[in-house]
This record gives C-alpha cells, sequence and structure tokens, in this order.
C-alpha cells in the first residue's frame, strides 16, 4: 500500500516564551496518483507570555499550517508523532505530555467537508496529538478525489487548550519544567481502504 508522508516538526518552549517551529519538507511519492503539498506554515510559534495563557492555553492565534491533497483515488489523511512525549532538550528528563497539542482542520477547498466528500473528525473540535496514527480526514459519502482548490485545508494548531479530547489539565496544573520541547509530526496521506 502506498502512504506519502510529510514530516513537521514542532519545537515548544516554555516558561515566558512558548515557540513552536513546524519545519516541513514534501517527500516525493513514489507514485504521484497521491501528492501532499506543505503550501505555508513551516514555523509556527507559540509564545506564552501571560499566566493566563498557561492555565487556558493558546487557541490557535495564527499557528497554521496550509496543504493541499492531490489525489486520482479517494485519500485519506492521519498525523502522529514520531515519540510517545516530548522531552526537553536542555534537560531530557522534563516531560511533556503530546496530548497538549492539538489541531482543527478548516476545509478552503470545494470538496465539502460536510460528509459528501470529505469526512472531517478535526472540524469542531481539536484532535489531540498521539504517537499511533490518528485519521483526521477521510472520504465522505461520495469521492474526496482532485487537486488544488478542491483539496485544500488549513490545520490550526492549539496548544494547552483543554478542548476536545486534549489533556484537560492546563499547563500550569501539569507543572511543566521550562525547556525546550521539540517532537517530529507526520502526516500520512495514503489510499482510502
Amino acid at each position: 500500500m502506498f502512504k506519502a508522508k510529510t514530516i513537521i516538526n514542532l519545537i515548544f518552549i516554555l516558561l515566558g516564551l512558548l515557540s513552536a517551529e513546524v519545519k516541513s519538507q514534501d517527500i516525493p511519492p513514489p507514485n504521484p496518483g497521491l501528492v501532499i503539498n506543505i503550501v505555508s506554515g513551516y514555523s509556527v510559534s507559540f509564545n506564552f507570555d501571560e499566566m493566563s495563557e498557561y492555565e487556558n492555553g493558546i487557541l490557535n492565534g495564527g499557528q497554521s499550517t496550509f496543504i493541499r491533497i492531490g489525489a486520482i483515488m479517494d485519500w485519506k489523511l492521519q498525523f502522529s508523532a514520531d515519540q510517545s512525549i516530548f522531552y526537553g532538550e536542555n534537560n531530557p528528563a522534563n516531560q511533556m505530555e503530546l496530548n497538549n497539542v492539538g489541531v482543527v482542520v478548516v476545509s478552503t477547498g470545494t470538496n465539502q467537508d460536510d460528509g459528501s466528500n470529505i469526512i472531517n473528525y478535526a472540524k469542531t473540535a481539536p484532535i489531540a496529538l498521539d504517537d499511533t496514527e490518528v485519521t483526521l480526514l477521510t472520504k465522505g459519502s461520495g469521492s474526496n478525489r482532485g487537486y488544488g482548490i478542491k483539496n485544500a485545508f488549513t490545520l490550526n494548531w492549539e496548544m494547552g487548550t483543554k478542548r476536545g479530547n486534549m489533556n484537560n489539565q492546563s499547563l500550569l496544573e501539569q507543572m511543566i519544567a521550562a525547556d525546550t520541547y521539540t517532537v517530529n509530526i507526520t502526516l500520512t496521506l495514503s489510499p482510502y481502504r
């Protein structure tokens, strides 16, 4: 089975400034029938500089990745982290759970995400990051094939908001140590089965 994978790196710095950098590169698939293109949003920053942000998190605020999917067949999009927890770069004993990060997917293409062309599991509430593949988008009752404007999406990242299935404790309640936390996020595009 063919899978197209794109890696996104998130870097989180806590205490005073929480910044996330999303870097990604398109990995050319062996089959051009499925293509994922990161148009923008290679760098994402969460700046935690107020106590209310540690208590309530940051709800997007411009931390977005814009993607387009080109497919001659029906497809599904999943995401996952490459490790089971965030580890501090300065001190690996400092840890933070992955489910503090979530994503809401907004469809900006003409393929409807109302269940007719696309089922968008992250449409109304964020889906928390996990180290196993989690389905974000899949085929609806019709076909989700198409290129460019048909399959265009904005991935709105958020941190510490306790929404959806994200961690239900604030960053303050978790008493996360000040450090830089990094994880690679993989977007996996594969044929719908």
